[in-house]
């Protein structure tokens, strides 16, 4: 029998039920190869070129070779492929070799195991998603099989093959016995969910500068792949995009614009020292104004531009203690002994001098228009008086050096600027930051303090206004223009949004995107840039007239790479849970979601502080849980910012006494008004204090089939002492409450002493350098769950602290989370059980 006829059957003779044959393939046009010069010559191994060695130094880049976007690189056009009996075969002239690339893509909505086999006939080589797998070389056809173990997903199969004509590779993938009823979907639709690497890689905007004249936009583009970044800082002119000039990498330092004129300022290192340089776009020059100098490393333009003010850095820790004598609480943190002050640097004369001494950092909040005054502040721990921090806020007259207390030892700190004729303050901070004049809460609650107020104070006579008293949203930034309106990025709800102060009330701008993130306005132009992602895409750039409140897409940066992503619906779902209280909340669609199916669902909440917003990616990627079969429900229960200062305060003292009933309350009407949700598989997954709420909910319900807490707090009084932060948290979560005063709080409704309650399954994640929330928070309720006989899972990140943000590691964690789900809710445990295998200890 011929040889190729007893391969055949042999290949035949392996296929089984769980085999599937890929019948379609896509092509790329035949490229023509010739050998190089002198490929009859023997190199220095003795080796002559060969055909067979034209596919392996021929070819494009396979780590670029997808057919997402129709074309590769904009040259070549993928096409179908031809096909024989689900053999692919060349389109080849068959006189001369060609190089062929041909593209496949299977599609498996679980956890995986199995096997590829390819029948290739000749030179070929073989990648799944980028990796290559196998190569075969010479006439004869061979097998090659490839085990696989795949993440949920879209994966894509490459050929690269080295022919004159005629079949080129038939090719089935064969699931593992047990993964034999899992469907698989081969298809050459490039068309997939969003994933993990979706979120890590890819193009954002990084920095974005509008000039003072509004003609231009200094804009940072940073661009990762595979977990390396590169950054460069562009400028354009705003009206027509053009690149006017690159900074490539990190060149220069503390780039910025030169008040009132059309040119950038920069540090340049040389020598070790800093020379600042300015270039004018208008006449393409670039002129040294300081060079080489010892001192300065940072600077602040004073607006009629005849000085600098920088910031010097004086440490006085002992990094080499055996033991050390802590001087207060916080003197635990590595930079609790740093101190900066600010210094003058004058352009006319060259003189360097040092503006403020003592021994507290001082900081620099705002320089009048005119330059003549500086605001700034200090600030020191008290431990004395509640809430245990003291700030001085000083007025200095820059050309006397002369110092006006404006206030001292103020209890809640505040931000200041200058109102444009420098006669009046900008005052950001807690409502009570003048006292009750700005507070709005009922009668008996304590004010949150991070519900962010403005208030405009007179520095003539002292009078405060409280502007925002009525104003629900809760202040993120605010700039007071030339034009006399205060333009102010708020949290809005679960929004980011722009809003306009003009003396009277505040008018929200009605502008692209659910979250704004950065803004920049124009120093002598009514003119903002800013960007905005929505809840289904990521950030853009838009521009936006502030004389008539138009706005544009300027640039859409991921645009080819969300070209092909698809996803679901999001929609609004609110529930009333009792008179004065409606929980807002949200929920997520997978992209082929069908409302005759049950789907599981995952509940996600924080519980704290601030809302869980509309963000695109972020740690917490609601459409990637959509993309892998999962409803998503978000909601805000009471306390969090945006809502309202009576609504905000309800934070205080709660450690979920009540939004533990309005979690629980709120998910079970979400069930019962939407069928196509299985019951019996709902999950719940919170951070931070939104561990802490997960953790709690565990000893309150068995409502939940698994939950995930990341860097949960177990216990509050641990949390309080050992936190770096705990203490100074507690002060909006638990104020005038301590261990010793309210064992009702630190005991009754901390997690570990419910140990005994908790009823679901649970996973707890943390990192081993917290130190927000220690470490020690999982592995005590760890500790106390596997005591008690419970189902709970502790999984440590190695060296992360509060938020993991390695490249690698952010990976792991994602993959962590999902394989969980899909053993509770799903029912699927090998995605788990392959990640996490047991051992025999």
């Amino acid at each position: 029998m011929h040889k190729h006829s007893i391969l055949a059957l042999l290949f035949a003779g392996s296929l089984n039920t769980q085999a599937q044959d890929i019948k379609e393939w896509l092509a790329l046009p035949p490229i023509p190869v010739e050998k190089p010069a002198l490929s009859h010559m023997e190199n220095v191994n003795g080796h002559i070129f060969t055909d067979a060695m034209l596919a392996e130094f021929s070819g494009l880049n396979i780590q670029n070779l997808t057919p997402e976007n129709g074309r590769f690189e904009g040259r070549l056009k993928w096409d179908i492929a031809r096909m024989e009996q689900d053999t692919v075969v060349t389109a080849a002239n068959g006189e001369s070799l060609t190089l062929n690339h041909y593209a496949a893509y299977i599609s498996n909505p679980e956890w995986i195991s199995g096997r590829l086999t390819f029948r290739i006939f000749g030179n070929a080589e073989i990648y799944v998603d980028g990796e290559k797998k196998t190569t075969t070389s010479g006439d004869n056809v061979a097998v090659r099989t490839i085990p696989v173990e795949w993440l949920p997903g879209k994966h894509l199969i490459v050929v690269k093959s080295l022919t004159k004509g005629g079949k080129v590779v038939y090719a089935h993938f064969e699931a593992d016995k047990e993964f034999a009823n899992e469907p698989i979907v081969f298809s050459i639709s490039p068309k997939r969910g969003k994933t993990i690497l979706d979120i890590l890689n890819g193009q954002r905007i990084a920095r974005l500068d509008v000039s003072p004249s509004g003609k231009y936009v200094l804009l940072g583009r940073v661009t990762t792949t595979k977990g390396k970044s590169t950054s460069n800082t562009y400028i354009y002119r705003i009206a027509d995009k053009e690149i006017i000039y690159t900074f490539y990498g990190n060149s220069t330092n503390n780039m910025q614009w030169i008040p009132g004129r059309d040119a950038l300022s920069f540090l340049q290192n040389e020598g070790g020292n800093m020379s600042l340089y300015e270039y004018d776009l208008e006449t393409r020059e670039q002129n040294c104004l300081i060079s080489e100098d010892k001192t300065i490393r940072n600077y602040t333009w004073s607006p009629d531009c005849s000085y600098l003010i920088y910031t010097v850095h004086e440490s006085f820790a002992d990094t080499l203690w055996e033991l050390r004598k802590l001087a207060g609480i916080q003197d635990r943190q590595d930079y609790f002994r740093n101190r900066s002050y600010l210094c003058k640097y004058d352009l006319s004369t060259g003189l360097h001098s040092r503006l403020t001494w003592g021994n507290l950092s001082t900081s620099l909040m705002d320089i009048s228009r005119d330059g003549k005054k500086l605001l700034f502040s200090t600030s020191r721990p008290d431990y004395n008086e509640f809430p245990f921090n003291k700030q001085n806020v000083y007025l200095m007259d820059v050309a006397t050096q002369e110092v006006d207390t404006l206030w001292q030892n103020r209890i809640w700190s505040v931000k200041c600027n200058f109102s444009p004729d420098g006669k009046q303050l900008l005052v950001q901070g807690g409502p009570s930051s003048f006292g009750p004049s700005g507070e709005n809460i009922a009668k008996g609650q304590i004010v949150n303090q991070y519900d962010t107020q403005l208030f405009i104070y007179d520095l003539n006579n002292r009078n405060v206004q409280a502007i925002t008293r009525n104003f629900n949203p809760s202040i993120e930034e605010a700039i007071w223009h030339k034009n006399g309106n205060i333009i102010a990025k708020v949290s809005d709800a679960d929004f980011v949004r722009l809003y306009r102060y003009d003396g009277k009330e505040f008018t929200r701008i009605e502008c692209p995107g659910d979250m704004v993130k950065l803004t920049s306005l124009a120093e002598n132009a009514d003119l903002m840039m800013y960007t905005a992602s929505m809840s289904n895409y990521p950030d853009r750039a838009y521009t936006l007239n502030l004389n008539d409140n138009q706005s544009a897409m300027w640039d859409d940066p991921c645009h080819q790479q969300y070209e092909n992503i698809e996803f679901g619906e999001m929609k609004d779902w609110d529930y009333q849970y009792k008179k004065g209280t409606l929980i807002d909340g949200r929920y997520y669609l997978p992209a082929d979601f069908d409302s005759h199916k049950k789907y599981p669902l995952i509940v996600y909440y924080y519980g704290g502080t601030t809302p869980v917003s509309r963000s695109f990616g972020g740690r917490w990627p609601f459409n990637l849980y959509t993309a892998n079969g999962y409803v998503v429900y978000v909601l805000q229960p009471s306390g969090t910012i945006g809502y309202g200062q009576e609504f905000s305060a309800r934070h205080q003292n709660n450690w979920c006494k009540i939004t533990a009933d309005e979690i629980i309350s709120s998910v079970q009407a979400f069930i019962k008004a939407h069928p196509f949700i299985d019951s019996k598989h709902v999950g719940c997954m919170g951070a931070s204090y939104g561990g802490f709420t997960t953790e709690y909910l565990t000893t309150q319900t068995d409502l939940f089939a698994c939950a995930i807490s990341h860097a949960g707090i177990s216990s509050i009084s641990s949390y309080w002492g050992e936190g770096y932060w705990g203490y100074g948290y507690s002060t909006n979560a638990s104020a005038h409450s301590y261990p010793w005063n309210r064992k009702d709080i630190y005991v009754n409704q901390s997690p570990l002493f419910n140990a005994d309650k908790v009823q679901v399954p649970i996973l707890l994640i943390h990192g081993t350098a917290d130190v927000n929330v220690p470490t020690g928070e999982s592995i005590q309720f760890y500790t106390a769950l596997k005591l008690l006989g419970k189902d709970a899972e502790l999984v440590l990140v190695k060296n992360a602290d509060h938020i993991v943000v390695d490249y690698n590691q952010r990976i792991l964690w994602n993959n962590t989370i999902l394989s969980y789900f899909a053993k509770y809710l799903k029912e699927k445990p090998a995605w788990w059980e392959h990640q996490y295998k047991d051992l025999n200890l």
